[in-house]
């Protein structure tokens, strides 16, 4: 009975096991890792002047070898307009300054700071906060 049962265990183990075919031909299908980051912005922010510092730090693996793409939207909440910020940069290193500059004074708004893989502009993630200039 006993040599039945590990026979048994024996073929369900070999039929289940996956089998290492020396890989998928042509580059295969590999995705990059999902863009994770994190910023040091809290939800509400005060500013004691027209800019405000902010340090989008990438928590994923970087995508790929060409890096990411990172950009700032501010909305003015009083009149939602947009308020034009520098532009967007490239970067391979996981720890990124950005400045917001032209903060209306005595304003909330709103600024989405997006990351992007620059191989796949579809792999993406935002974090949103709202800062005013005292």
């Amino acid at each position: 009975m006993k040599k039945l049962l590990y026979l048994l265990s024996l073929t369900i183990a070999i039929s289940c096991s996956k089998s290492d075919s020396g890989g998928n031909g042509g580059g295969g299908n590999a995705q990059e890792p999902a863009i994770v980051f994190t910023t040091d912005a809290n939800a509400t922010n005060t500013s004691l002047s027209n800019s405000f510092p902010v340090v989008a730090t990438l928590t994923s693996a970087m995508p790929s070898s060409s890096g990411i793409n990172i950009s700032a939207t501010v909305i003015d909440q009083t009149n939602n307009a947009t308020i034009a910020q520098n532009a967007a940069i490239n970067s391979s290193t996981a720890i990124n300054n950005i400045q917001l500059i032209n903060l209306p004074r005595q304003h909330w708004c709103t600024v989405t700071v997006k990351v992007t893989s620059i191989a796949t502009p579809s792999n993406f993630a935002t974090r949103t906060f709202n800062v005013a200039y005292k």
